[in-house]
């Protein structure tokens, strides 16, 4: 441990910068390439959702095994290039040479260059076993939180041969892992053949098997436990700015999904750490097994070896150059991301939790104020009505008349928006709504915008209506395709929305579940009274890769039926019981108690 931390001294500072930005210029462009070819693998396959009972119906499909098949060609790749450059880094490390993040690049871009030429191919897949180790918790951690991976690992590890299978692969990697774990340098630094690496990494392995095993597992360890107190510490950190800063109401709330946030961003950091100090260990032994073996003296690991030549088009400038065409494509991803809707981002729910007609137990329904209260109590959706005015234009406004919501008793289709825009929908609600104006389609577009997925419902006009054009142009307009989705009671409505555009999510309303319904290719997923809800209903919706929503849970009791029929999406008046029912853990509750307790 001593060498590797005087090892990783040496460049430690342009290692983490290295790590960091190729991290976070890899991740947006990984997740919108498997953004897109999922929704290609989903089109091509007939399939809108993958769901736990479609899954290897799914994976069987053409389409998905094309995709899968890219997308892991890429992984290998970029794998395979982190691992150069690290190897570059530490290589110039223990010959106690600094190097500058660009020339860590360079480095390994002209070392997987070099492997490419060489044909080297099945290094990339001893690079991918080594990362998949380094990163085994951390996946699993991440697999845990994506939908529907986590019921089937949690399906899997309830039968008594639950951990044969992963432990069967883990010991497979491994078997491969070890005995090829100087192979890269072999490759990269000796610059020999794929065949000529792996015989002189099971020379210097000889009589080191254990003895490398336990470095690099103890190495791991490590930085995994400091991980795990990091993780509980800023928990607890949060759970006390809760309690001493926010409303109770929504403490339990607000550790629950600051929770899952301070995982992922651990979960990132940690793998950094990982990857640094498994490659600063493996170097250190590779140094001293090669000096041992050519009978030099103990003492600084010797790595040094033959750097492969750059080549024309691998200069310092052409570098620079392909380092700043990735900034500005995951730039554009990113930013895209944040405007538009994330790519990938529901595949990290259990449950996503709908604001009826935004927070309406907080503010006025329908209006900008409950869209600001659902993003405020960490609705992932708000459900809003739309409907049209007497002038074509397209408003957020449930019923059919002002009475309700205004005490006037003129119909909705009758006025102008000039004229619904001078009602006041806030009064009757509470005087500090007061003003509070109905909002039109655009406006809650933008007031959601990157912020709130909408689920936008469109009241049935009739089939003279041009009410679903409409829309869909709308949300085309604003670029929200993929932050939105549209349901209707009306069929004939979702087929038109489907044929002006697409790529637009449809749901069908129903209060009650007869018939065949889900499988009309309008539909992309169904939402339905809870109470007519079963688990039998659920399987089959799911078997046809659609979801499952359901209306409107705001009793306990019922989300928690609901979560264990194994439903999708549940539109409650309730966003904050929602996620603590949902999403509720004893200890996160515990906690809170105790801080509460010794407050006090």
């Amino acid at each position: 441990m001593r060498e590797t931390r005087q090892i990783v001294r040496v460049n430690g500072r342009s290692i983490v910068l290295f790590e960091a930005a190729y991290r976070l210029l890899a991740l947006p462009l990984l997740l919108r390439m498997a953004d897109a070819l999922m929704r290609f693998s989903l089109h091509a396959s007939g399939y809108s959702y993958v769901t736990v009972n479609n899954l290897v119906s799914f994976l069987g499909e053409p389409a998905a095994i094309a995709s899968l098949c890219m997308e892991v060609a890429v992984l290998l790749l970029c794998a395979a290039l982190e691992a150069g450059c690290l190897v570059t880094a530490f290589q110039a490390a223990a010959e106690s040479r600094r190097l500058s993040v660009l020339a860590i690049f360079q480095g390994g871009l002209s070392k997987t260059a070099a492997e490419v030429r060489r044909g080297g191919w099945p290094w990339f897949l001893i690079a991918a076993v080594h990362s998949f180790l380094i990163h085994l918790f951390l996946l699993y951690r991440l697999l845990c939180h994506v939908r529907p991976l986590k019921f089937i690992l949690t399906a899997v590890m309830s039968e008594r041969w639950g951990w044969l299978i992963p432990a069967c692969v883990v010991a497979l990697f491994i078997a491969i892992a070890v005995p090829t774990a100087f192979v890269g340098f072999g490759c990269m630094v000796e610059q020999r053949s794929f065949k000529g690496s792996l015989k002189r990494s099971l020379e210097l392995l000889r009589g080191n098997y254990v003895h490398t095993a336990l470095v690099l597992s103890l190495s791991n360890v490590f930085v995994l436990a400091a991980a795990v107190l990091l993780y509980m510490a800023a928990i607890v950190l949060t759970a006390v700015f809760a309690v001493h800063f926010l409303d109770q109401r929504i403490e339990l709330a607000l550790l629950l999904a600051a929770r899952d946030r301070i995982e992922f961003v651990l979960i990132f950091a940690a793998g950094i750490a990982l990857s640094a100090v498994h490659y600063g260990a493996l170097t250190v032994l590779y140094g001293y097994a090669r000096g041992k073996q050519e009978e030099k003296a103990p003492g600084a690991p010797d790595c040094s070896g033959k750097e492969p030549a750059h080549g024309r088009l691998l200069t310092r400038r052409n570098a620079l150059g392909i380092l700043s065409l990735l900034t500005a494509v995951s730039a554009v991803c990113v930013a895209d991301a944040v405007r538009n809707g994330g790519a990938g981002g529901d595949w990290l729910s259990e449950v996503e939790i709908t604001a009826h007609r935004g927070s309406s137990s907080s503010a006025p329904e329908n209006t900008i104020p409950a869209l600001e209260a659902a993003i405020e109590e960490l609705a992932d959706f708000a459900e809003i009505d739309v409907q049209e005015t007497a002038d074509g234009e397209l408003i957020v406004f449930h019923d059919r008349t002002l009475k309700r919501m205004a005490g006037d008793a003129r119909a909705v289709a009758s006025m102008t928006l000039s004229e619904l825009s001078r009602v006041d929908v806030g009064l009757r609600f509470s005087q500090e709504f007061e003003g509070t104006a109905i909002p039109t389609l655009s406006e809650a577009l933008e007031a959601a915008r990157g912020r709130l997925k909408l689920n936008i419902e469109l009241k049935n006009l009739g089939a003279a209506s041009d009410l679903p054009e409409k829309a869909a142009a709308c949300i085309r307009e604003s670029g929200l395709s993929r932050q939105c989705v549209v349901t209707s009671t009306s069929l004939d409505y979702l087929r038109r929305i489907k044929s002006a555009a697409p790529e637009i999510y449809t749901g069908y309303i129903a209060s009650a579940a007869y018939g065949a319904y889900y499988q009309d290719e309008a539909v992309d997923f169904v939402s339905l009274l809870s109470s007519s809800v079963s688990r039998r209903l659920v399987e089959t919706v799911h078997e046809c890769g659609k979801e499952v929503h359901v209306w409107t849970v705001n009793r306990k009791s019922e989300l928690e039926r609901v979560k264990l029929l194994g439903v999708d999406n549940v539109i409650t008046d309730n966003p904050i019981l929602a996620r603590e029912t949902l999403y509720a853990e004893e200890n996160a509750e515990h906690l809170l108690e105790r801080l509460r307790e010794m407050i006090r």
